[in-house]
């Protein structure tokens, strides 16, 4: 007998259904972070950031991989960093890179409001030159990047390049309207496409990444654990 399962990456999936189950069990992180989520309810931002669900997510794999020195790149208003921060060690420590001056300013202010800042270091500016600075610290135990998805694969390459062995990258917003970016996506994702796909390359090059997957959370997170030294 065969069975039918259901297609976590086709729009059929019950996504809403879904994600209300998982926001009831959630409903106590919905205080996580205060200043943070206030302040991205301010500036309209709430959509663009994790959820709660995908917070615990990113918290749980800082705990596994023992991350006690990471990077974030695309800090928005610090929400993601705090679920971060908060899987890691009191002596951890978080760079988180953002090149938008006014995320700054609301970052660093929610992260001193959760008296994170011995643990959370928001710098800004564009994160190829963040990058290049932080390239002196390493090598990192894990690595998020959510920015712009154009610059995803040359995060990727510093990230497998500045990674230790065994250390894990982490990346959101891999999917286009829940799915795959395929080649023949409309023009305005076009490039978009390109990019992902790019990304997905070199994520599963085995002589970059051990091992890598993909989680279906709401806009898809890959994940991949660098290759360990010949």
């Amino acid at each position: 007998m065969t069975t039918t399962k259901p297609d976590v990456f086709s729009r059929s999936w019950p996504v809403a259904e879904t994600a209300a189950y998982f926001a009831a069990l959630t409903a106590a992180d919905d205080g996580f972070a205060p200043e943070a989520a206030a302040a991205m309810e301010r500036g309209g931002v709430r959509d663009r950031a994790v959820t709660s669900l995908e917070g615990r997510l990113l918290e749980a794999l800082a705990r596994i991989s023992g991350a006690r020195k990471a990077v974030e790149i695309g800090t928005l208003y610090g929400y993601s960093a705090h679920w971060i921060a908060r899987g890691m060690p009191e002596s951890g420590r978080l760079y988180s890179l953002e090149k938008d001056p006014a995320c700054v300013n609301a970052a660093k202010d929610a992260v001193a409001a959760s008296m994170l800042s011995r643990k959370v270091t928001v710098m800004e500016g564009p994160a190829a030159e963040s990058l290049k600075t932080l390239s002196k610290l390493a090598p990192f135990d894990l690595c998020f990047i959510d920015a712009d998805a154009g610059e995803y694969p040359d995060h990727l390459r510093w990230a497998a390049a500045n990674l230790r062995p065994g250390g894990l990258v982490l990346a959101n917003n891999v999917f286009i309207e829940g799915r795959i970016p395929a080649a023949d996506c409309s023009a305005a994702d076009n490039t978009r496409a390109r990019a992902m796909r790019e990304f997905f390359h070199i994520l599963f090059d085995s002589d970059r990444f051990v091992s890598a997957s993909v989680i279906p959370t709401r806009e898809g997170m890959a994940l991949g654990v660098k290759t360990q030294a010949k």
